[in-house]
């Protein structure tokens, strides 16, 4: 069986703050390294390295927290002699802002390749709306250049969008470098980005958005099951995607119930460990 990794984001229900104790956690769970996320990129460069020397992670890949902020985070990613950084997700309105958005996955993807980094853009549902006569995902990686960016396909959330992931890496041979290992238990097709440049914000610059919209949002995550109960065959995609150019694989959770984060996330663990 090959690594297991973790993507940092899995912690944030809330009540788990301290990200240092966080890798301390993931490590003992018996994770095999981590994609790094948000308040961890603050953290000095050289203490990171040592967190994550001390704790025996190999920190695969991180997302930045925008696609703006790629560039800058290059000199953190080679600190770490990193393979992968991510961009989590961008809101793309309309047809226009996805060919625009290609364009600057290239940009940034020559830039990072420049700099030894492998470039990766990961999917939520939105990416599987319709685009002209194709889908999202399909002009983001047909517009893209493959020597500059590869993809994150969550396997999860194309689920839930309706499509097969399966068939995904097979069309897109060699595009797909990284798979976030999530569950979903059922398809609700795909999600209308939301515009987060036109919600308020509050005092801390997050932004604040509307009870029915949060209501919403929180169960679209509950569709973020227990490990084996989803609607991915985890055992034929792995061995699909390895022969497809897929170098990592990274557990990433969305939900849990309240006090249980831990307990789920070493229950995926412990289940990916028989298939992955």
């Amino acid at each position: 069986m090959g690594k297991i990794y973790l993507q940092m984001y899995s912690f944030m229900d809330g009540t788990m703050n301290d990200s240092r104790e966080n890798l301390r956690l993931a490590a003992e769970m018996g994770y095999d390294g981590v994609e790094l996320f948000g308040p961890l990129l603050a953290i000095p460069a050289e203490e990171l390295k040592s967190l994550l020397d001390e704790y025996h992670l190999e920190p695969i890949s991180m997302h930045a927290p925008t696609s703006d902020m790629v560039e800058q985070l290059i000199p953190l990613a080679n600190a770490l002699d990193m393979k992968f950084i991510g961009i989590g997700m961008e809101t793309m309105l309309n047809d226009d802002a996805v060919h625009a958005f290609a364009g600057k996955l290239n940009r940034l993807g020559k830039a990072c390749a420049e700099n030894g980094l492998t470039l990766t853009y990961h999917n939520h549902t939105q990416e599987f709306l319709p685009c002209e006569d194709k889908k999202v995902i399909d002009i983001l990686i047909e517009e893209t250049d493959p020597k500059y960016v590869s993809f994150e396909l969550d396997a999860g959330w194309c689920a839930a969008a309706g499509f097969d992931p399966l068939a995904l890496v097979e069309q897109y041979s060699g595009r797909i470098k990284l798979i976030h290992v999530k569950e979903s238990d059922r398809v609700i097709g795909p999600q209308q980005p939301i515009d987060f440049g036109s919600v308020p914000k509050d005092e801390k610059g997050m932004p604040v958005l509307p009870e029915e919209l949060k209501r919403q949002m929180e169960e679209i995550d509950k569709t973020n099951c227990v490990a084996g109960k989803g609607l991915v065959d985890w055992k034929v995609l792995k061995e699909t995607a390895d022969r497809h150019g897929c170098q990592a694989y990274i557990v990433e959770r969305e939900y849990a119930p309240e006090g249980k984060r831990l307990e789920y996330l070493q229950a995926d663990l412990d289940y990916y460990r028989t298939q992955i």
